[in-house]
């Protein structure tokens, strides 16, 4: 096993369930808390030496192709596997993938909810942070998993029996090298894909069609459009609140949620995915019913002075940043920044007209200010935190302060929940010293 985090533990655990001799690497010295206390423990360097010996190496989804030890495995013919490929080759349960650059763990989630509202026994996760490995032997009739761009790299045989792609937008450029191979690579999900299965694909989008001819699946489509005559898909009919798809199929949704363009969609594609599965609108209605959308996904986080605070530091590119600006209509401040992945900051100019002020911080502050203080005001702090006041500063009543950062959170965070909870916390102080200030 390559690289130790949460895939790389699994697949070590999986392995060792079925009685494999696992040897654990890491570049890092300090990794690997969970693994079987049988695994062999090896550096990068012996473990290059001693290659031959192995039968498959399984690297966990952030350790890229061009680590040498992949390259030497590829080259002598030592099998690569990527753990959602190892893991699906053992499963025994019907499995759902769903990929696209946003908005998958939201809709995983609602696969699993709406599954489990008709009472069906359900496990979701993959990229979500439940590796696939883990549902191997459980007692389930559903595994849902989440699956990134770099779990796709390895795959040669995977096949869900339903997959989705959601959408396309750019990200993991520093890795993928331009989005022409970053689609390619998301496009693997559905090329094992046979006649029995089911590829679910937002509608009218520029890849949509070669992904339709790229799987023999059958194909059905997702959106807020209306649904071409004779198609199979869904569709949302925003002012009726209801999902509408093909066969005669009508859902209500809740009045509270969704709120916002991407929400619906991602509503739209779990609906059609468990439809192919062979559930009913009232259990799709109950899931909704019952839904809470997930923790720093443009949550609210507090309102005051007029102004409101929005949370989206799972915004972690510029497709994801743009779809929070687009929830608002006007005077927001934007908190952009962290690590730059190789994207360009300039589609967020598109939305100008929405935005007040951006706040860049951080590693890519400014990379942000050479792509838009042509075209919107910039200002640049080294931090979140130091962001965030100048934000509070800036705003007046009517205003809305969004974190969307629009790049990774790893130059001062763990990660995006980390970087959320941080945010979150840092607005009740930063008001909270507002308040005793104006009050004094």
């Amino acid at each position: 096993m390559l690289g130790l985090a949460r895939s790389g533990i699994a697949a070590a655990c999986l392995g060792d369930r079925l009685g494999w001799e696992v040897a654990l690497c890491d570049d890092k010295p300090v990794q690997g808390h969970g693994a079987p206390a049988s695994a062999e423990r090896i550096g990068p360097s012996r473990a290059l030496e001693r290659l031959a010996e192995f039968d498959l190496v399984v690297p966990s989804p952030g350790v890229p192709a061009s680590h040498p030890l992949l390259v030497k495995a590829s080259s002598c013919g030592v099998s690569v596997v990527s753990e959602i490929e190892l893991a699906a080759s053992l499963l025994s349960t019907t499995l759902v993938a769903v990929t696209g650059t946003n908005g998958k763990s939201t809709t995983v989630t609602l696969v699993g909810a709406m599954l489990a509202a008709a009472g069906r026994r359900v496990f979701t996760g993959g990229n979500l942070g439940n590796p696939l490995s883990n549902a191997v032997g459980g007692d389930y009739e559903f595994a849902v998993a989440e699956v990134s761009s770099f779990q796709l790299e390895w795959v040669k045989t995977f096949h869900p029996h339903v997959g989705a792609m959601l959408n396309l937008s750019a990200d993991h450029l520093d890795r993928h090298g331009d989005i022409d191979n970053y689609l390619a690579t998301k496009l693997r999900l559905f090329s094992n894909m046979g006649g029995g299965d089911f590829a679910v694909l937002a509608r009218g989008e520029p890849w949509t069609h070669s992904a339709a001819a790229g799987t023999r699946a059958a194909v059905s489509t997702f959106g807020l459009t209306p649904l071409p005559t004779g198609a199979a898909g869904i569709t949302v009919d925003v002012a009726a609140r209801r999902l509408v798809g093909d066969g005669g199929f009508v859902a209500a949704l809740p009045r509270s949620w969704p709120r916002f363009p991407h929400d619906y969609e991602n509503v739209a594609a779990a609906a059609q995915i468990v439809r192919l599965l062979g559930i009913a609108p009232a259990a799709v209605e109950k899931a909704l019913a019952s839904f809470s959308p997930l923790r720093h996904r443009l949550a609210l986080v507090a309102e005051s002075g007029g102004v409101s605070y929005w949370n989206d530091s799972k915004a972690t590119n510029v497709g994801a940043t743009l779809s929070s600006l687009r929830a608002f209509e006007r005077d927001v401040i934007v908190l952009c920044g962290g690590v730059s992945k190789g994207c360009d900051f300039a589609p967020l100019a598109r939305e100008a007209a929405r935005i007040k002020l951006v706040v860049a911080y951080g590693e890519a502050a400014p990379e942000i200010q050479a792509a838009l203080g042509n075209t919107v005001a910039v200002a640049c702090e080294p931090g979140l935190r130091a962001a965030l006041v100048r934000a509070v500063g800036q705003a007046g009543a009517g205003d809305t302060v969004l974190l969307a950062p629009a790049c990774a959170s790893f130059d001062e965070f763990r990660d995006y929940v980390d970087r959320g909870e941080n945010f979150e916390r840092w607005v009740a102080d930063v008001i909270g010293m507002q308040v005793v200030e104006v009050r004094g």
